[in-house]
């Protein structure tokens, strides 16, 4: 968790009463006070998010500022799809705003919003505003204790009043299914109106009637399932809390305590996460005591408390759509951010997940009402309909014959398997946890009854039937109840039928006697006993192709947790968004390219792809990206408008490093492969090559590149380093930092030059270890395990072909010998660096140089390193001399 406080967001010193996070995750709004009037602000959020945005001086921070209002803005509200802002303030009015295609000038206009509407009702102060799940309606209450629903697909126009409270109304929510509206007032009371015909479904006064005193604003919340009402100032003995109202009987046994004084607003986290396998819900709550609490639907006790986040009440807060970031503002005129990760909260359900979940409680979900009747908003309550609906289905489609009793199929319903499910847990089409109680005419009560199949998704279906989750949340503990709802429908009387009933009873009789068989029976599958005398046949062992395949693989990295990734990419800036998008089909991750120097936030060029985005690498000619689906994405920023320079390119696995070198983009996946391809020419310069055999466990890629010749070069975390030969077909190790043999050696700590101080010819990320006359021996093993190491790396400097390396090491090797060697080491190489002519041991066929390294030249070397030790005084004037006499003799031939 990350806790910032940006002091540039602000309103001239003066107080901010509301925030609000637009849905997509770019801006955010504030509303307060000005310096002469009521002031709406848009800034911009990736400046909060993000230090790199926040300092870079071509971005601008805020996006508009917009002083309309004649008084304080109490209230600001983006709609649910992004396009329209909404405001009230203490002059009666609600503005509707929206994003101008003309893009102003100056410091206040880096974006232009115009109001498109003028909202003109209300007789007071406008104090909370609240948009409908598709944004169909708007809500808004007011200090003349009324709420005012408007038409948001025609204003100015009013749907209708809703009068019942009796005091100042502070606070609007909306069931998330679009079924009810809540409202909260100073009348110590919390309301519930139902959208259908717009009365009232329930007045609840028991959780507040101790309240004293009041508060500006009382903001509640509807908890993203619709299951609870989380409402602002109520109290239990004596306290402050914030009371949780359950959907199922309006009732009033659960809330949230520990705040010191009275709770001023709740805001429920839009995202339905998962935790440690439970579903969960977030809610923040702020109070008149300055802190704002987090809590988890699945925790006992808050997740987080913050203490004295400010030096005022908490007046608002705001999630955003990923539900990893919150904002809340005070009137102390300060706004701060807090960052989670979905370690500490959980992973969102997935669009597809949440719809399914609504499908199951609700018999609907919101994004699949596209009605614009007041009929959209009415639940499936009546068996006979739901009937009726599969009846009209197994028309369309015949039934297959089976072997179910016609008494047990007349209490069975479809099922289709869910996507999360297999298929021995099918999830139903229509709700389950629904019975409906209705009367026959001679005033007997019948329960409908309903086949419910006992599968283990059932059991983690509904939060509010987890054990340990949202029941033990609450500070009132309560026993634990069905999840059956029973529904009385006085208004359907149903005549007895005499062979009808007889045929429901038999039905049930015959569900009874299934029922108690499967409860007697044994459980399918074989017994513990049987397997336990079972013993599996032992496998062949794995030969060394197949033990390279099972070696451990690299992570795969996890992008854009914490909100939007940003690169930069010369004059431009890459901006990728993962799970930008939810469609029926997937999440897409969006792409955007957005100017440095520009004074908007609008991009130059946007895509979509159909993956989370894994590994980036871009500069100012090319923007490569890689998928976690294993996709790699190459674009040519070309002008006007980028090009793809490659085809989609499936890799073997997703992506662990990328490195752009130039026009050189190197991939090494997931897999333990490495790619090199020339970008410009659109070829590949290097086959996927493997190294999976190198890796071990918690490794990690830390450089790869090309070098001069060609030859691939790759290092690890655990200090090795590699480069492939292809003369040899094999990874010469170059470099590893805890070889027992380099340490025992003394260079375990090295990092100095070479003996003819020159390092090596790859600079980065290898670094040479210091002059062996200078390593730490101990004994004689230390001298040679010193020789061993060097000998290893002149072997590997030769077979590379790598010149300045191989006269690095030779050099270290000969000073190292100097220091701890014997006569007869020191001889085999100074004869080999002289020539044949004066040593017989050596072969007929000598080359005067190597690596195109004349052997003279490094023999001139050595001489220079022995001449420093007296010891070997003799030594050094034997091989002098006869090389001044070769040295002369070419002379006097090059003069003749």
């Amino acid at each position: 968790m990350k806790l910032y406080k940006p002091n540039w967001v602000n309103h001239d010193d003066k107080s901010i009463f509301s925030v609000d996070i637009h849905p997509a995750g770019k801006r955010f709004a504030t509303g307060g006070q000005g310096l002469d009037s009521g002031r709406v602000v848009v800034w911009n959020l990736n400046a909060v998010l993000f230090e790199e945005v926040e300092l870079d001086p071509n971005v601008p921070k805020m996006l508009c500022q917009m002083d309309n209002h004649l008084a304080c803005v109490n209230c600001v509200r983006w709609s649910n799809g992004g396009r329209y802002l909404a405001s009230g303030g203490d002059d009666g009015l609600v503005m509707i705003w929206g994003l101008s295609v003309a893009v102003g000038a100056g410091k206040h206009k880096a974006e232009t919003w115009r109001c498109l509407s003028t909202l003109r009702g209300h007789g007071g102060d406008v104090l909370d505003l609240a948009w409908s799940p598709l944004d169909k309606w708007l809500a808004s209450c007011s200090v003349d204790n009324s709420v005012i629903i408007w038409n948001a697909e025609k204003f100015p126009e009013m749907v209708c009043v809703l009068n019942g409270h009796n005091g100042l109304v502070k606070g609007v929510a909306w069931d998330p299914v679009g079924k009810y509206l809540a409202s909260q007032s100073d009348d110590k009371s919390l309301r519930v109106w139902k959208t259908s015909d717009w009365t009232q479904e329930k007045v609840i006064t028991d959780p507040f009637e101790e309240c004293g005193g009041t508060t500006h604003i009382l903001r509640l919340s509807w908890s993203p399932d619709g299951q609870y009402v989380l409402s602002a100032h109520a109290m239990n003995g004596g306290g402050p809390t914030a009371q949780v109202v359950e959907r199922e009987g309006w009732r009033c046994d659960k809330d949230f305590v520990g705040h010191r004084k009275a709770v001023t607003c709740a805001r429920f986290n839009s995202n339905i996460f998962v935790k440690e396998g439970k579903k969960c819900c977030c809610a923040a709550v702020g109070s008149r005591d300055r802190a704002l609490s987090i809590w988890l639907t699945s925790l006992k006790r808050p997740l987080v408390v913050v203490h004295e986040l400010f030096s005022d009440s908490v007046l608002d807060m705001s999630w955003s759509s990923d539900g990893l970031n919150l904002l809340a503002c005070s009137s102390d005129g300060t706004v701060a951010c807090i960052q989670f990760t979905n370690k500490e909260i959980g992973t969102p359900l997935t669009l597809e997940e949440k719809n399914a979940l609504y499908e199951k409680i609700y018999g609907k979900c919101p994004a699949n009402d596209g009605g614009g009747d007041l009929s959209s908003n009415l639940l499936v309550e009546c068996p006979e309909i739901l009937l009726a609906r599969e009846k009209q289905e197994a028309k369309k489609e015949p039934p297959k014959e089976e072997s179910t009793p016609k008494s047990e199929k007349s209490q069975q319903k479809t099922y289709t398997p869910s996507p999360v499910s297999t298929q021995s847990s099918p999830a139903p089409l229509r709700p389950m946890d629904r019975q409906i109680e209705t009367r026959t005419s001679d005033g007997k009560r019948r329960i409908t009854p309903v086949f419910i199949p006992l599968t283990h998704a059932d059991a983690n279906e509904s939060l509010g039937s987890q054990p340990g989750g949202l029941e033990n949340c609450f500070s009132t503990s309560s026993q634990s109840k069905s999840r059956i709802r029973v529904e009385r429908r006085d208004d359907i009387v149903i005549h007895p039928n005499v062979s009808n009933h007889a045929h429901s009873k038999t039905s049930d009789n015959a569900l009874d006697q299934r029922l108690r068989k499967r409860t007697a029976s044994a459980l399918p599958g074989p017994k513990a006993e049987d397997l336990q005398t079972k013993r599996p046949c032992p496998s062949p062992p794995l030969g060394p192709a197949q033990a390279s395949y099972l070696a451990p693989a690299l992570s795969v990295p996890a992008l854009g947790t914490a909100g939007p990734i940003v690169r930069a990419a010369g004059a431009l800036r890459l901006q990728v968004v993962n799970k930008a998008c939810n469609t029926p089909y997937g999440k897409l991750s969006r792409l955007e390219l957005i100017p440095n120097n520009s004074a908007s936030n609008d991009p130059v060029w946007e895509t979509y792809l159909g993956a989370a985005v894994t590994c980036i690498a871009c500069d100012a000619r090319w923007v490569c990206v890689c998928c976690a689906d294993g996709a790699l994405h190459v674009w040519r920023l070309a002008k006007p408008k980028p090009q793809r320079a490659l085809p989609p390119l499936a890799l073997p696995s997703a992506a662990h490093k990328m490195t752009l070198s130039g026009d050189t983009l190197s991939v090494v996946t997931a897999a333990g492969e490495l790619a090199v391809w020339h970008l410009p020419s659109a070829a590949c310069t290097l086959h996927p090559l493997s190294f999976r055999n190198l890796l071990s466990n918690n490794t990690t890629v830390t450089h790869c590149s090309l070098l001069e010749d060609g030859n691939p070069m790759i290092s690890f975390n655990t200090g090795k380093s590699y480069i492939y030969c292809k003369k040899l077909c094999a990874w010469v190790i170059w470099q590893d930092g805890g070889d027992p043999v380099r340490r025992a050696g003394g260079a375990g700590g090295a990092g100095g030059a070479g003996g003819a101080g020159r390092g090596p010819r790859v600079a980065s990320p290898l670094h040479a270890a210091r002059p062996p006359h200078t390593l730490r021996t101990h004994g004689k093993y230390s001298a040679c395990a010193g020789r061993s190491w060097l000998e290893a790396q002149v072997s590997a400097s030769l077979h590379l072909r790598l010149p300045r390396d191989y006269r690095h090491w030779l050099l270290a090797l000969f000073a190292h010998l100097v220091a701890h060697g014997t006569e007869d080491h020191l001889r085999c190489i100074l004869d080999d660096m002289l020539g044949p002519s004066h040593c017989t041991s050596l072969p007929k066929k000598w080359e005067s140089t190597i690596l195109d390294i004349k052997k003279h030249e490094l023999l001139e070397e050595m001489l220079a390193l022995l001449v420093r030790q007296l010891r070997w005084q003799r030594l050094y004037t034997e091989y002098s001399d006869q090389l001044n006499e070769i040295k002369q003799a070419n002379g006097l031939l090059n003069g003749h």
